[in-house]
């Protein structure tokens, strides 16, 4: 905790010396400024807010008075104007006009008849001034993301168009991990989800505009995410906006503890007609393959500016590899040394996948009358991955006994390298094609009527996840002491090295004539996620007071959701050969590219693994399908799979109302707003219970039970956010609520899902597959009667806007969780099929979501942003964040442990360089060690080893984005994801038990974009 404060109180001093010499910078820089043209990218809103943008973004001094501009909305502007002709353009149209004082500065205020009467004929016939529309630098889109959070109604960060497309982002979650707070998971080297503030990506409300998003599965194997939203589905160049709300509002949809985050899409009405094109060669270098990939968006209204639309496609293309070498450890008898620690079982991983994404927006905006605006928005994803891994097994702990002495090295307890005589090696291959498919339609119609504001709206959102080839699994081994002679060497530094320096045997693994065929087995997934949700917001401005706060605007509404959750499992564990075929070595002999793990293991072997494609031409289900790709659907449910797969029903009704206020303490402004949500959730769960129990004769047969379970649980969610402006460009935001996360909808199923591995072992083995002492006999459980997270969050925001171009922020944050749920194990006796017929019970440990305990996240954040006058800037944020999480269980006691996915340290900084038509930007993303695990998975048996937590290793990646404009609207660009080629390390408990190795690779795009 000592040192932690220490590195806050370094970060602050060195970001307020910072912020000092940039206001000095920039103020100096104002003073310098001319009348000259600079390029402007203004949003459609309010007149106020537009007025005090231009101001910043043109360096020129605009005076006005809030009343007189009060009642009036400023068009979007975008291009390169001198200040004055901006304003002119901004104020076109309403009886307002514009002078300049002997100072200089620009003055806006009501104009009389006569001068409204000559300014609205110098619009009519003066030419129009010449607009350049020019590709956005990386610096504007910083810009309009303060802008954003400087006008938020609570604490807010953001990421906008120009911003997302100057960083090399492949989707949405990797733009916005340079949002102060924010970090993101990682998918084979791409970013899938997003954590804030130290919580899964689980805890995060993600919209669509304001309104639920549906939710894809995990379908790739049987563990399953619920309800984080994979934003890998989400093409960078579609996208508007990103905003990340931490201090909620009562009108905001709940359910993110951790944030609120808005995806938004270009609002036609608010922007010029334009048409945007990009086009890009991606590299991968670990597979050496180049992809097109393209992206057009266009926006159009008329002139009257009362109807305009929206539409953009997006498409893209990766093939990629890595490789993930994994090591458990645990405490072995080992011949000679005693029980100490020893290696796991050790397993190479090599995945390539062909991932293809399709994306598509569309909007319609339309303004029939005053006080009538029509909204229509639309977005669609289909996210295909074709994976193929391939995985080898070297047994450790069942042959230890060959350990051959004279080779076994131990230090410190553990040992670290050695030789076993005569191994058992197992070849495993997996196939599947994913697809995943968002759906997405929003609805709003606004209605101004005797001074209220009424609006309508309705979302409907289907997420899709299937297998068009489900997962097939095939298992090869050798015959036991027949895998040659098995060395291993981790005596090195491996958290430290990302790499080991041996692993592999003598025998010949491109020689498929040792290995002995185990089995086939397919499993077809199919998840489908639908919710239907409709909106009231209703509000209206205020003008009275009580003592010396001023009453601004009421807001009252409800929603109403209905969700629906249907997940699908099918397990059959002996695919047969179709009649007339026969199974050779050519089977077996696919290469395994030669440069796997070249770069985490330093002495490794070749190996040759399973032809996918001889495998699907010559095997059948037998007489149940005619080949081995069924769908969910094709296929009858066993009791088995019934026991895998469920339905989950959940309705959500909720109401709220808010009321904004202003008021002046002390001389200094304050404005804010006050709120509670009520939310009542329905949840209807229903699956099946399986279980042995005696025929009564000797035998044991499965008893197949349907279960239902229902539940309710109401939450009154207040909230309070105030802002006192200090000056006009410095405020202190507070902010307290109460929010909720509804616990994770697999988390709610009423089923029990099983190793795969331990499933096929036992269906062809029988009891004989228990007497295997690498069997797993585990699984995992759902608990319908779980209750939501709830948490009192307190935020405090210092916020500073210098002049011209940046801010320097701090936010400090306090969350106190109640109802964490963790795993709790119990011993329990499952039915497991026997392909004989017959049912044999297995005492298995079931890992089951429970609501344990209270946990507590504090933190503060930092921002810094600054560009110099020659346009050398830089923008850049860190975290610092301290957890605790508390464990009270019947029997157990008081338990302490650290909360999965929170780092202590993480932070971004991005240098970048604008000059003429030239810009870089640099990128350096890095966040310190975090558990992968809860840190607390068994309550219920408390020994050390059930308590041992497991990190990532802290991980930094270098990123670069360069761009040269050839024309005002045309440029040339590169980016370079992973620039350094990094590795990312687990371990467990200790740096010394490295668990996994993970190498993802470098990606190069370059390419050209245009907007015209």
């Amino acid at each position: 905790m000592t040192k932690l404060k220490r590195q806050l109180c370094r970060s602050a001093a060195l970001a307020l010396t910072l912020s000092t010499l940039a206001m000095a910078t920039a103020a100096q820089a104002q003073a310098r400024g001319a009348a000259r043209r600079v390029h402007l990218a203004i949003a459609a809103q309010p007149m106020d807010r537009a007025l005090e943008q231009l101001a910043r973004q043109s360096g020129s001094d605009i005076l006005f008075t809030r009343d007189a501009v009060a009642q009036f909305r400023a068009p979007a502007l975008s291009g390169e104007f001198d200040a004055e002709t901006a304003l002119r353009r901004l104020i076109a149209g309403t009886p307002l006009t514009v002078v300049r004082d002997g100072s200089g500065a620009l003055i806006v205020r009501a104009a009389t008849t006569a001068s409204r009467q000559a300014s609205a004929s110098l619009v009519d016939t003066a030419p129009a001034a010449e607009e350049i529309v020019v590709t956005a630098n990386f610096s504007d889109g910083v810009e309009r993301a303060l802008d954003v959070k400087r006008n938020a109604d609570s604490i807010s960060d953001a990421v906008v168009a120009a911003d997302i497309g100057k960083l090399p982002a492949f989707n949405v979650a990797e733009a916005l991990q340079r949002v102060p707070g924010v970090t993101i998971v990682r998918e084979a080297g791409e970013g899938q989800f997003i954590s804030v503030r130290g919580l899964g990506p689980n805890f995060q409300a993600v919209t669509f505009d304001g309104m639920p998003l549906a939710y894809n599965e995990n379908i790739r194997n049987s563990g399953q995410s619920g309800r984080q939203f994979r934003l890998q589905v989400l093409p960078a160049q579609l996208i508007d906006s990103v905003v990340v709300t931490k201090s909620p509002t009562a009108d905001l949809v709940e359910s993110g503890i951790g944030s609120s985050v808005d995806i938004r899409l270009i609002k036609p009405l608010d922007r010029t007609p334009f048409l945007a094109v990009s086009a890009y060669g991606g590299y991968e270098a670990r597979t050496d393959k180049l992809q097109p990939n393209g992206a057009i968006s266009a926006g159009w209204r008329n002139a009257a500016q009362t109807f305009g639309v929206l539409a953009g496609l997006s498409y893209t293309k990766r093939n990629v590899q890595f490789d993930r070498l994994r090591v458990g450890w645990q405490s072995t008898a080992v011949p000679g040394f005693g029980t100490i620690r020893a290696p796991g079982d050790a397993q190479p991983y090599l995945e390539l996948e062909n991932r293809e994404r399709i994306s598509a927006v569309a909007g319609v905006q339309w303004r029939p009358a005053d006080g009538v605006e029509v909204k229509l928005d639309g977005l669609f994803s289909q996210f295909n991955n074709e994976t193929t891994e391939r995985r080898l097994t070297y047994y450790i702990p069942s042959q230890i006994a060959r350990l051959d002495p004279a080779t076994a090295v131990v230090r410190d307890g553990r040992l670290v390298a050695g030789t076993i005589r005569g191994a058992r090696i197992r070849n495993y291959a997996e196939y599947m094609d994913q697809s995943h498919r968002n759906l997405q339609l929003n609805g709003t119609v606004k209605l101004e009527l005797g001074g209220w504001q009424i609006e309508p709206r309705f979302s409907f959102a289907q997420a899709t996840s299937d297998l068009d080839t489900p997962i097939q699994r095939v298992q090869y081994r050798t015959a036991d002491r027949a895998g040659g002679n098995l060395t291993f060497d981790f005596s090195n530094d491996v958290v430290n090295d990302g790499k080991v320096n041996a692993l592999f045997t003598d025998l010949d693994l491109t020689n498929g004539s040792g290995m002995l065929f185990e089995s086939f087995a397919v499993r077809p997934i199919n998840s489908k996620d639908e919710d239907k949700t409709g909106v009231l917001n209703i509000g209206r401005d205020l003008d009275f007071g009580v003592g010396g706060v001023r009453f601004t605007r009421l807001r009252f509404g409800g929603q109403y959701s209905d969700r629906y959750r249907d997940y699908q499992r099918r397990d059959r564990n002996a695919a047969v050969l179709r009649t007339g075929a026969t199974r050779t070595t050519d089977y077996i002999s696919y290469p395994v590219p030669s440069n796997a793990f070249d770069q985490s293991i330093e002495r490794r072997q070749p190996w040759a693994n399973v032809d996918w494609g001889l495998f699907n031409q010559n095997y059948t289900l037998g007489t149940e399908f005619d080949g081995v790709n069924p769908s969910a659907y094709d296929l009858a449910p066993t009791a088995a799979d019934l026991q895998n797969s469920y339905r989950i029903g959940e309705k959500i009704a909720a109401g709220y109302g808010r009321v904004d206020f202003a008021a002046d303490l002390g001389g200094v402004p304050l404005t804010g707003n006050l709120g509670v949500r009520y939310v009542q959730t329905r949840t209807n769960v229903r699956g099946t219970t399986v279980a042995p129990v005696s025929d009564g004769k000797g035998g044991v047969t499965t008893a197949v039970t349907p279960a239902t379970t229902r539940a309710r649980y109401d939450e009154w969610l207040p909230s309070a956010n105030a802002t006192l402006k200090f000056l006009d460009n410095v405020q202190l935001r507070l902010g307290v609520a109460k929010t909720m996360t509804r616990p994770s909808l697999s988390e709610l199923r009423n089923s029990i899902n099983t190793n795969s591995v331990t499933v096929t072992s036992i269906y062809n083995q029988g009891a004989a597959a228990l007497a295997d002492p690498t069997i797993n006999l585990q699984a995992t459980a759902g608990n319908p009667n779980l209750r939501p997270y709830t948490a009192w969050n307190f935020d405090a925001s210092f916020e500073w806007y210098f002049n011209k171009f940046g801010a320097f922020t701090i936010a400090a944050f306090h969350k106190d969780i109640s109802d964490y749920v963790a795993s709790d194990f119990e011993t329990r006796t499952l039915a497991f099929a026997v392909k004989d017929g017959s049912t044999l019970p297995v005492d298995v440990l079931v890992a089951t979501p429970t609501n344990v305990g209270d946990a507590k996240i504090s933190g503060v954040e930092f921002g810094f942003t600054n560009k110099l006058p020659f346009g050398l800037g830089v923008t850049a944020t860190a975290t610092f964040a301290t957890t605790k999480l508390e464990l009270n269980r019947t029997g157990v006691g008081l338990q302490t442990a650290g909360i999965q996915g929170v780092s202590d340290v993480s932070y971004s900084i991005t240098p970048f360089f604008e000059t003429g038509p030239f810009e870089i930007n640099v990128s350096y993303t890095y966040r310190s060690d975090y558990i992968t695990d809860s840190g607390a998975l068994v309550t219920s048996l408390p020994t050390p080893e059930d308590v041992v937590a497991y990190y990532q290793k802290g991980f930094g990646i270098v990123d670069l984005g360069t761009s040269f404009r050839v024309k005002p609207n045309v440029e040339l660009f590169g980016q370079v994801v992973n620039l350094l080629d990094q590795r990312q390390v687990s371990f467990a408990g200790t740096t010394s038990e490295f668990t996994e190795i993970h190498t993802f690779g470098r990606t190069v795009n370059f390419g050209v974009r245009a907007k015209f």
